[in-house]
Formats: C-alpha cells, sequence, structure tokens
C-alpha cells in the first residue's frame, strides 16, 4: 500500500509540475496521444463454488487495491472521441470460508486489458474540458497464483490447478473524465460480463484427503487514475 501511494503521489506532482502553465489540449486535432496510472480496487462477486461437487452456500472474500495503468489513443470528432487503450492492472483478493476447510484463499493476477470506449464532451471551457465515457472491455489474466493458509498457523502453501488459469474477460466499462489542460483524470467503473474459464483447483481437506474446488467468479472494478494527454 505504501508502495502504490508513493508511486501515485510521485506521478500526480510530476504532471501538476508540468501543468503549472496551463496549456490547452487541442481536441480539434485529429488524435490524442496520452498515458494514465492509478489505483485499482477490485470487486469480488461469487456466482458459484463447489467442493467434491457439493454446493457451497455462503464464502466471504475481500480485496486490496492493485495498480492500473495504459497507453491511450484517441480519435477526435466533433464533441465526441473513440478512445483505443493497451494497458495492465494487478488485483488481490482473498476468500474465507472455514467450515469447508478452504480457510483463506488468497489469489493475486496480473491482466492485460484492451478497452474500446466511445466518449462524449459535455463541457468544455478554455483548458477545462469533462466528458462521458462507456464501452466494452477485454482483459486476459496472463499471470495467477493462488495460496491457502492453514487455520492452525499460519505457514500457506501454494494451491495446484486443474488447469492453467490463464483466460479471457469480457467487460463493460463506464466512467467519467476531465482534463485540466494536459492533465488527465478519470473514474471508471468495470463490470464483468463474462469469465471464459472458471478456476479449479485441488486442496487438502483436514481429514488428510484431497478435495476439488471450482470456483465462477467475477471481480469487477472501481478504480481512479491521473495521466497526461498530448
Amino acid at each position: 500500500m505504501k508502495r502504490l501511494a508513493t508511486v501515485i503521489c510521485v506521478v500526480l506532482t510530476l504532471t501538476l509540475t508540468a501543468q503549472a502553465q496551463l496549456k490547452e489540449l487541442n481536441v480539434s486535432k485529429r488524435f490524442n496521444w496520452g498515458i494514465r496510472i492509478g489505483a485499482n480496487a477490485p470487486l469480488v462477486s461469487i456466482r458459484h463454488m463447489s467442493l467434491n461437487e457439493n454446493k457451497i452456500d455462503e464464502s466471504d472474500s475481500e480485496s486490496s487495491l492493485g495498480l492500473t495503468g495504459s497507453f491511450i489513443s484517441r480519435y477526435n470528432f466533433k464533441r465526441n472521441y473513440i478512445q483505443l487503450e493497451v494497458g495492465m492492472h494487478q488485483s488481490h483478493t482473498r476468500l474465507y470460508n472455514p467450515d469447508y476447510g478452504l480457510n483463506k484463499i488468497s489469489t493475486s493476477s496480473y491482466a492485460i486489458d484492451v478497452p474500446i470506449l466511445y466518449g462524449y464532451n459535455i463541457t468544455k471551457h478554455g483548458p477545462y474540458l469533462m466528458n462521458l465515457f462507456a464501452g466494452p472491455r477485454v482483459s486476459y489474466i496472463c499471470n495467477e497464483t493462488s495460496s491457502i493458509t492453514n487455520h492452525t498457523n499460519t505457514s500457506s502453501r501454494n494451491l495446484l490447478y486443474d488447469e492453467r488459469p490463464n483466460s479471457f474477460s469480457l467487460y463493460a466499462v463506464g466512467g467519467l473524465s476531465t482534463t485540466i489542460g494536459h492533465l488527465y483524470i478519470d473514474f471508471r467503473y468495470a463490470y464483468c460480463i463474462k469469465n471464459f474459464k472458471d478456476q479449479s483447483f485441488k486442496i487438502d481437506l483436514d481429514n488428510a484427503q484431497t478435495g476439488q474446488v471450482k470456483l465462477s467468479r467475477t471481480i469487477n472494478e472501481l478504480s481512479i487514475s491521473i495521466g497526461y494527454l498530448w
């Protein structure tokens, strides 16, 4: 968390310094380019979970902040624009269910994101812009690791997946952004429409037997980021 806060503060300081003398962003030209970096808050929603084919009704979950960022390419026409991004985000989630011997399952993942967003400039006054945007996003989980912590001690071990967890997810993204000169700030929410592969892994039960866990979940995301547009 401290490292995340430090990175955001440094980027914000450098960007604000560059904006000491506001220069209006030229949205009349055909293309704008930029970068953004920020914090990502995953919101876990469990759709289905089973242990040895037996459905698990309730599980508690939580998450912690991760980093998100992307390169921006924006095509302008009148008060509208189409924004293509290529970036990456990380997420850290935890799942609790001691009644079934699952205890705490911690998962960290890194995903490549490709959103295509339609935006509309709802206001423009000098160097100040504000717009709404929405569109689809495809995410590919390029790296994911999970570990389980035993309730009798603080040790943890990595979980063995039945299949590689790498998969695609489809999101619907919406948000609000503003530019002050060339400084870019956005708030966005990403709703996971579909995961193309569910998690499946084996765990050791309390009676020294092996159990198979199948987990269908979605991770919606709330993020805030800052950046710079040219």
